[in-house]
């Protein structure tokens, strides 16, 4: 045995582990993170798909813009809005990416000053859906409109003989920008205008997920900090619900309001303020839709607005509306379970269904949304292809709505015998309306439903949660544990190792001496 093999007869497993790791790191280049390993907000322009087959793309040629787009999106196949870090996990945010990094509109999901007005949750849907970011643009970088930043390539020196004195006509001139035949063309022959961003992006998003506006924004604009209210819609069927105890109820959540009893704990944030306002809040049919001619089959929304709203809040207001709706609670629960002196903590109970909720609208003061391209005037369907887009999506869940509808028209002509006594026969759409008082179970919409049982349990003699502050307590506790515990791993991985000389080798020890040379 000579004195190089010999050397790590004395060595901890967890000492030689992490020598080998050494050795292979040396032996092999690092190979690119695989789409398993990386989050998808981690995502390159290098990383897309067939990137090997395309040149690679110059960004410093071209200018950069802040720019809004609204985006409108069913979101029932998916894990919610924001990307969850996973690439296996198929969020509404990690397609964007994708879409816009195959579009070279962006270079890096981390540093293309990304804001997103809310994050929908699981199965929830957004049609008025905003995010902005900053993406590549088609205007020349004498463009006013574009965003000037160190080693851009722009020198005000030259565009501006360094007087700025240069007006906007004279700057595109200079930049080649000419009209031909009526039509305003860069100097490489293609029409003036922005980038085509729409068709750009909705061409590479799957069916359900469409950008349905852009608008042009200033560098500081946040989708989050800068909106004036979002608005959302719950649609639900009437069913045996009593609406006016419903509004009843729901107009006690008009104003500002505590509402820890009315979301979900996010152990991830740090919340200390649980206010939050209603603006306004409304319960009316649905117009302008057919739906079954039964009372019972007619479809309601509640459309609430508010400026900022907690984890699962609207689906915590919806449940307890379900509640009063069908006269198991009062509508003066709402207001006892605001009252932290009565209601301490939540208590426990069932959310709504993520399927009927959609974030309807987001407000912003002086953003124009655009839907067209600018050289949608001179050649473009644009418009057109993202309304047979959604017509085409209209069209498939109608089908399916209207093939249910027959089936349930057929179950109400279906005829059972010897109900409710020997001999006798009823339709079961009779049948079903006779005893729908007997049932164990509510709707909570969609097709969630709660259990009653036989004795309900009103909300304020249910047990509770645990009080927030309390889980927030038992977080830190337990953050605080983990980063003690990986410290210790750290610091024993360390004292493992054989101390190491200035030139880097290892010191052998007294015993790995005597056997590499006896004596």
């Amino acid at each position: 045995m000579n004195g190089t093999s010999s050397k790590y007869t004395t060595w901890s497993r967890d000492a030689l582990l992490k020598r080998i790791q050494e050795l292979e790191a040396r032996l092999e280049p690092p190979t690119a993170a695989t789409g398993s390993d990386r989050p998808v907000s981690e995502v390159s322009s290098e990383d897309t798909p067939k990137s090997k087959d395309r040149r690679p793309f110059d960004f410093s040629k071209y200018a950069k813009r802040h720019i809004a787009l609204k985006v409108a999106y069913f979101g029932w196949p998916y894990a919610g809005f924001a990307s969850q870090g996973i690439v296996d996990v198929k969020t509404v945010e990690s397609e964007l990416f994708n879409a816009l990094l195959a579009a070279r509109l962006i270079e890096d999901p981390l540093n293309c000053n990304y804001t997103r007005c809310g994050r929908t949750d699981r199965g929830v849907s957004g049609l008025g859906q905003v995010i902005a970011l900053t993406v590549r643009s088609a205007l020349p970088k004498c463009s006013p409109l574009v965003i000037r930043s160190e080693g851009d390539g722009f020198d005000p020196d030259t565009h501006n003989n360094g007087d700025g004195s240069l007006s906007l006509e004279e700057q595109e001139a200079k930049a080649g920008v000419y009209w031909k035949n009526g039509v305003k063309r860069n100097k490489d022959g293609s029409v003036f205008g922005e980038l085509p961003y729409l068709t750009v992006i909705n061409r590479l998003l799957p069916p359900d997920i469409r950008v349905i506006a852009w608008a042009p924004v200033s560098e500081d604009f946040n989708a989050r900090f800068h909106c004036n209210w979002r608005e959302y819609k719950y649609f639900f069927p009437k069913g045996s619900i009593d609406i006016e105890r419903m509004r009843a109820g729901a107009a006690h959540f008009l104003g500002t309001h505590d509402f820890r009893n009315f979301c979900k704990y996010d152990a991830s944030k740090t919340i200390e303020n649980y206010d939050r306002t209603v603006l306004a809040i409304s319960i009316d049919p649905v117009r302008d839709h057919e739906f079954s001619q039964k009372e019972s089959h007619q479809f309601y929304q509640m459309t609430l607005r508010g400026t900022a709203f907690l984890w699962h809040q609207v689906r915590c207001m919806m449940a307890v509306l379900f509640a009063i709706g069908n006269g198991l609670e009062e509508p003066e629960v709402i207001p006892q379970m605001m009252d932290l002196k009565l209601c301490p903590a939540k208590p426990n109970y069932d959310m709504a269904s993520e399927l009927p909720l959609v974030l309807y609208d987001c407000h912003f003061e002086n953003v124009e949304w655009q839907y067209q391209n600018e050289i949608d005037l001179v050649n473009d369907i644009t418009p057109l292809r993202l309304y047979r887009a959604m017509e085409d999506q209209w069209s498939c869940y109608m089908t399916k709505s209207l093939m249910y509808s027959r089936m349930l028209q057929q179950l109400d002509q279906a005829v059972l015998h010897n109900i409710p006594e020997k001999g006798d026969t009823i339709r079961l759409e009779e049948y079903a309306q006779q005893n729908s008082s007997k049932e164990n179970s509510i709707s909570l919409g969609g097709d969630l439903r709660m259990f009653i049982g036989k004795k309900y349990a009103k909300f304020m003699a249910r047990q509770t949660c645990i009080p927030n502050e309390v889980k927030a307590k038992r977080h830190e506790e337990k953050r605080r544990l983990k980063k003690d515990l990986m410290e210790g791993n750290e610091n024993s991985a360390d004292s493992s190792r054989p101390p190491v000389t200035t030139s880097g080798e290892e010191v052998l020890s007294s015993s790995s001496d005597t056997s590499a040379n006896p004596k």
